[in-house]
């Protein structure tokens, strides 16, 4: 089961992906989340977090689940604890995180993640951040900022470059089949299929 929760001044999506058992994996927790997380700890039983990418707002709610793994990029998890790379300063706050505060597991491109009875897999996916990535199971994909239903993220922030997302997008559309959900990181979920036939930056 897939249930999506959006939340703060971004409407960022994160995602609970759940077994029958009500184990979970939470996918992006952000902004002003901490409604949410009572939400979760009384309906789910939450194992992992999975972070796409560290902006402040896929990354604020991890404070409050600090005994969970969080599953992070190798080279994304210092941008958790950097002001500018993670754009705190926008919303005039800190990053709440620090080396050695959270439970990190460091992943890298085609890892395999099982957890809750699924086989996930990582697809790196640099462009948006040097370090975003996609999550996969079955087929779901999980598109943080990379791709969006008609768009893709920004590539201005620190450490994006558009090159590198036109690259990300084409080896997306190329790994899997037509029929794989996109659930992105902000907006409405999608299709690989109609992203190739619609989504200009795939057009290139």
């Amino acid at each position: 089961m897939i249930e999506v929760i959006t939340t703060g001044s971004f409407y960022t999506n994160s995602y609970i992906i759940s077994n029958d058992n009500k184990e979970c994996i939470i996918v992006d927790p952000g902004l002003d989340y901490k409604n949410a997380s009572k939400y979760i700890k009384e309906k789910y039983k939450p194992v992992a977090i999975f972070i796409t990418h560290a902006h402040m707002d896929h990354i604020d709610g991890i404070q409050y689940f600090l005994d969970l793994p969080v599953y992070i990029h190798r080279v994304e998890e210092d941008s958790l604890y950097d002001m500018e790379n993670s754009l705190y300063p926008m919303l005039a706050r800190i990053t709440p995180y620090t080396k050695g505060s959270l439970n990190i597991h460091l992943v890298s491109d085609l890892d395999e993640i099982n957890l809750i009875g699924y086989k996930f897999k990582v697809l790196h996916t640099p462009g948006h951040t040097k370090g975003s990535i996609c999550f996969s199971f079955d087929k779901c994909l999980f598109s943080g900022d990379t791709l969006f239903q008609g768009s893709c993220g920004r590539c201005d922030f620190p450490t994006g470059s558009y090159s590198e997302m036109l690259k990300s997008l084409n080896r997306i559309i190329n790994t899997y089949p037509g029929d794989t959900k996109v659930y992105p990181g902000h907006g409405n979920e999608t299709t690989i299929e109609i992203e190739k036939k619609y989504n200009p930056y795939i057009q290139r």
